[in-house]
């Protein structure tokens, strides 16, 4: 079964301009509260009038620029949100805020190429932060097919934030990627390897991401240690008990192992898991007849427990 991108994350941060003295420069910032005011309570068409309004009576109001693109986004409308961002780094080239999200319109838009630029500026202007940037960076340039550039990238995140679990978690995946890509079986060894740490450490980092241990799962079986792969899948249906894919392959590895009692208890979860969800129905009928076949040739009943297995 394949592995998933993480999804990327868009942010929204409303700013409220200091209150001036001058009656010259109330308006604008009446009307940007209000704006923010209908935004929060899901008028948008009102919010981005009153966002416009603004602007209109002080051009280099650039949080209302940006608040603008943030309620032309909520509407799709990607080529106003993108105008409206280039509006607000025209006053401010360093507005890390709305080059990252010019970044993420680019990128919602279908440009990936204008996306990793703006990514790129945001690093540029936030050499020190930025770890958000770099990860989007990176997914793109590993959908581009390179993966270095995703590692370097990847890496420079967990450089100034080794905390961040998506970090090591997409770093794992690009050396996945690159390990396909090798013919050496030492090389490939030594990127799975590289792919199961990044695991590990996404997994100690949040002991509840059921993807990277999932991953860390599939990573153990390439490198040949099915005990580590079992105990793995068994993190991952501890987290999420009823997780399809986790349930499959865990069943399958205790029958590797030579465990039918195991096996045929997770085949079993994973059907009642699975029965009703569409795209598992070939997978159904295949975890179906393997548990047949056990029961035929050990004459083992199924468990019915469902709660994990011990570990």
């Amino acid at each position: 079964m394949t592995v998933r991108h993480i999804l990327l994350s868009v942010f929204f941060v409303a700013f409220f301009a200091p209150a001036l003295a001058s009656a010259q420069s109330k308006a604008p910032d009446e009307l940007f509260k209000q704006g923010n005011d209908a935004f929060n309570e899901g008028q948008i068409d009102k919010a981005i009038e009153l966002y416009a309004q603004a602007t209109v009576k002080r051009k280099d109001f650039k949080e209302a620029w940006y608040n603008l693109g943030i309620a032309y986004g909520r509407k799709k409308q990607f080529d106003k949100e993108i105008s409206s961002y280039e509006k607000a780094i025209g006053i401010d080239a360093k507005y890390t805020k709305a080059l990252y999200n010019l970044a993420i319109a680019y990128e919602d838009k279908g440009s990936d190429d204008k996306a990793v630029e703006y990514y790129e500026k945001v690093v540029e202007a936030e050499p020190e932060r930025g770890v958000d940037a770099r990860i989007n960076a990176g997914i793109l340039y590993a959908r581009k097919g390179q993966l270095d550039k995703a590692v370097e990238f990847y890496k420079a995140a967990i450089k100034i934030d080794p905390n961040v679990a998506d970090a090591h978690f997409n770093l794992g995946i690009a050396y996945s990627k690159q390990a396909a890509k090798v013919d050496d079986d030492t090389e490939k060894k030594k990127l799975w390897s590289a792919e199961a740490d990044a695991y590990k450490a996404a997994t100690s980092k949040n002991p509840s991401y059921h993807k990277a241990w999932y991953n860390l799962a599939i990573a153990f079986k390439k490198l040949g240690n099915i005990d580590e792969e079992i105990s793995a899948y068994l993190k991952a249906v501890g987290v999420k008990k009823n997780y399809p894919q986790a349930l499959f392959n865990l069943a399958h590895a205790y029958e590797e192992k030579k465990d039918p009692v195991k096996a045929l208890e997770y085949w079993g979860r994973y059907v009642r898991a699975a029965e009703a969800i569409p795209n598992e129905k070939k997978y159904v009928e295949t975890a179906k007849q393997r548990i047949a076949l056990l029961k035929k040739e050990d004459a083992i009943s199924v468990p019915t427990t469902d709660e994990p297995a011990a570990k």
